[in-house]
C-alpha cells in the first residue's frame, strides 16, 4: 500500500504535480487536503491524521501535533532550522526527524553580503530619497578591508566567510567546533566571541536556536560592538533579544542592521520601521530558485527514503 505524504510548505504549491509524481515513483503518494495558511498547531494536528511522512515549513510541529501522529514515521524540513519540531517527543514515537542540510546556504550567504553592501552604500535610503524627487549624497563605506565576524561557522557561515574574503575582508569566526582546515585554508581566525564582537564592523549570525543561542546578542553583546557596526540576522528571530537591539538602535549604540528573521513571524507592531539604518526581509534567506529546487528535491528523498526502509540524506535525532 502506498504511503501518504503531506506537504505543508506553501513554497510548493505550484509544482505539486511533479511532488506527486516523484512521490509515486518511490511507492508513496501525495495526501490531499485543504490546508489554510498559515497552519496553526490545531489545524496541523487535523492534518497530520492517517499520514506516514511530513515535509514542513516552519509549522509547529508540537507535542500537542504528535499526539494526533497515528502513523507518522518521518519528517523533514524544507530548510535547515528545525527549531519548530519538537524532536525529543518525536524520538519517543521512533519518528525521524530530518533536514536539507547544504541546500540554501549559498542563498543566505548572498543575501547576508547583500545586506552588508545594502547597509554600508545606505542604497534604501539614497532609494526613498530618489522616489521623492531628491538628489542627495550618501556617503557610505566599503567592505573591503573590513572586518566580517562569523557567529556560527557552519555550512551558511562558511559560505558567508568566502564571499566576505572576495570581498578583501578580514574574516573572525565563533563557533562551539572549529573547522581549523578550512579556517587555515582560507585565513579565517577563531576568537572568543567578546572580542569578535569588540572587532567586527559587521556581525553575521548564522547559529540555529537552541537554549544556548536563545538571546546570544542581548543588551550586553550589543554594547561590545562598536557604534560603526552593523549586526546581521540570518539565522533564527530569538537569537536577537529584539527590545535590546531596539534600544541599541535608538541611542546609536551600531551602526545599524539587516534582519531576515524576528522573534515573532510574522511580526506585527515592527518597531524596526522607525529606523533608515535597517533593511528587513520576510526570513527569505532560502527563497530562491535554485535552492527550492535543491531542498525540495532532497525533502522528498528523507521521507521517500525513510518510508522505503533506506537511510535519509540528513537525520538528526
Amino acid at each position: 500500500m502506498a504511503k501518504d505524504v503531506l506537504v505543508l510548505s506553501w513554497k510548493y504549491g505550484g509544482v505539486r504535480e511533479e511532488i506527486a509524481r516523484f512521490l509515486e515513483s518511490r511507492g508513496c503518494r501525495l495526501a490531499e487536503r485543504e490546508i489554510v495558511y498559515p497552519v496553526t498547531e490545531d489545524q496541523l494536528a487535523e492534518l497530520i491524521l492517517d499520514v506516514d511522512g511530513l515535509i514542513t515549513g516552519l509549522e509547529p510541529v508540537t507535542k500537542k501535533v504528535l499526539a494526533h501522529a497515528n502513523r507518522l514515521k518521518v519528517i523533514s524540513t524544507s530548510g535547515v532550522g528545525y527549531d519548530h519540531i519538537d524532536v525529543e517527543e518525536a524520538s519517543r514515537r521512533g519518528i525521524a526527524v530530518c533536514i536539507c542540510a547544504g541546500c540554501n546556504n549559498h542563498s543566505v550567504a548572498e543575501l547576508a553580503v547583500g545586506m552588508m553592501i545594502g547597509l554600508s552604500r545606505r542604497m534604501l535610503e539614497a532609494d526613498r530619497a530618489m522616489r521623492r524627487g531628491e538628489w542627495g549624497r550618501f556617503f557610505g563605506q566599503e567592505l573591503w578591508g573590513k572586518t566580517l565576524g562569523i557567529i556560527g561557522l557552519g555550512r551558511a557561515g562558511k559560505s558567508v566567510a568566502l564571499l566576505g574574503r572576495a570581498f578583501g575582508m578580514r574574516v573572525l569566526a565563533y563557533d562551539i567546533r572549529w573547522d581549523i582546515t578550512f579556517a587555515n585554508e582560507h585565513g579565517i581566525s577563531y576568537v572568543p566571541l567578546e572580542r569578535l564582537l569588540r572587532e567586527a564592523d559587521y556581525v553575521s549570525l548564522h547559529v540555529p536556536l537552541t537554549p544556548q543561542t536563545r538571546y546570544l546578542i542581548d543588551e550586553g553583546a550589543l554594547g561590545l560592538m562598536k557604534p560603526t557596526a552593523y549586526l546581521i540576522n540570518l539565522a533564527r528571530g530569538p537569537v536577537v533579544k529584539q527590545s535590546a537591539l531596539v534600544e541599541a538602535l535608538r541611542n546609536g549604540k551600531i551602526a545599524g542592521a539587516g534582519l531576515d528573521v524576528f522573534e515573532v513571524e510574522p511580526i506585527d507592531d515592527n518597531p524596526f520601521i522607525q529606523f533608515e539604518n535597517v533593511i528587513m526581509t520576510p526570513h527569505l534567506g532560502g527563497s530562491t530558485q535554485e535552492a527550492l529546487e535543491r531542498t525540495l528535491y532532497l525533502a522528498l528523498t528523507n521521507v521517500t527514503n525513510v518510508l522505503n526502509g533506506l537511510p535519509a540524506h540528513c537525520q538528526v535525532n
